[in-house]
């Protein structure tokens, strides 16, 4: 199974009430971040609480996708697991001592050894009862927990959400809808997970939070949205996420889970995709798009880290949709006919 390619579902939603915002007066930023040294893309997925290190992949001269990690200046230190090519680092501890992330990623989902790397060592593969997992590593905590999931280790094609901690798979994450995929992608120190689920009768993707036992979906309210997808929540219930509309392109956005609000956070500077990964204590997001990497900033300049680029500044616009609006979203779903989406040439996989 190639998680590159989905079937996925087209959609107008353009009838539905939705209470929405034009852009306010506050402006955020996208700072750019110093590509990998003689890379041809760099990619960053995440960011510590300090806002000073980050963690990502980038494409190297030989080809391959690399891992790497290091100072918002530009000092990076590269790395793979042993015996693997193309690595992504999917994330980065607030404190910046642990990363999580997978290997392999020209093959298929299954194929995708997946492992954790405290600073200072080697990238070590996370295991199930001495089982090597694959699928995907991502998000981490405060209590150095991450999520992910992992593809059935009996072989029966079926994958996982999951959390685990320091190698080792911990236990499976289970939501509210049947599913041959469930995707798990963020923590936070609450024990809230955001990840999504692949609707099994059109191949869908559809966003998910799972709080104190009970799994809400989520979709970006655009008219135009196809699948939607969530990466990343901190302490205070921000997440992070991306959706892709009927033509083809990847959006981004930042989700406020108590007040059900998102932000939409698009480089202008985009063709394809935007595609927005971890997100810190403070609010940053690490965010990728066609154009380049970037940490979005939605604070005072002041409060903002700098990289030296100049920042392209972005409107902040935001659209609530209540808890009623957001379930006649997803059902209005699941009547349409499926359209094939694929995810375009460069864009990170999900």
């Amino acid at each position: 199974m190639r998680i590159r390619n989905y079937t996925m579902l087209a959609l107008g939603v353009s009838g539905l009430a939705l209470a929405s915002t034009a852009a306010d007066a506050r402006k955020a930023q996208l700072i750019p971040v110093i590509p990998f040294p003689g890379a041809t893309t760099t990619t960053v997925f995440g960011i510590t609480d300090d806002g000073g290190t980050i963690g990502g992949s980038y494409v190297g001269s030989d080809g391959n996708s690399h891992g790497f990690y290091g100072t918002i200046d530009g000092t990076y230190t590269s790395f793979d697991l042993s015996g693997q090519t193309s690595t992504q680092a999917r994330a980065i501890s607030g404190d910046g001592k642990w990363l999580t992330g997978f290997s392999n990623i020209t093959d298929v989902h299954c194929n995708f050894p997946e492992w954790e790397l405290k600073v200072g060592g080697a990238a070590q593969q996370i295991t199930k009862d001495g089982t090597p997992l694959f699928g995907e590593a991502q998000g981490l905590n405060k209590d150095e927990q991450f999520a992910g999931d992992y593809c059935d280790t009996g072989g029966s094609g079926t994958i996982f959400g999951q959390l685990g901690k320091k190698y080792k798979w911990k236990s499976d994450v289970t939501g509210s809808f049947s599913s041959a995929y469930t995707g798990e992608r963020g923590v936070n120190a609450a024990g809230t997970v955001v990840g999504f689920y692949v609707n099994g009768g059109t191949g869908l993707q559809i966003g998910t939070v799972i709080s104190g036992g009970v799994t809400t979906q989520v979709i970006d309210p655009g008219p135009n949205e196809n699948y939607t997808v969530l990466e990343g929540v901190n302490d205070d219930g921000l997440a992070s996420g991306q959706w892709q509309d009927t033509s083809g392109i990847v959006h981004s956005f930042s989700y406020d889970i108590s007040g059900a609000t998102f932000t939409e956070i698009d480089d202008p500077n985009a063709a394809s995709f935007t595609q927005a990964w971890g997100v810190n204590k403070k609010g940053l997001i690490a965010v990728t798009s066609d154009a380049g990497p970037y940490i979005y900033c939605d604070l005072k300049p002041s409060k903002c880290p700098s990289t030296g680029a100049a920042a392209i500044e972005v409107d902040v616009k935001t659209m609530h949709v209540s808890p009623a609006e957001m379930r006649r979203l997803v059902e209005a779903k699941k009547g349409h006919p499926a359209v094939k989406q694929v995810l375009p040439k460069g864009a990170a996989l999900q």
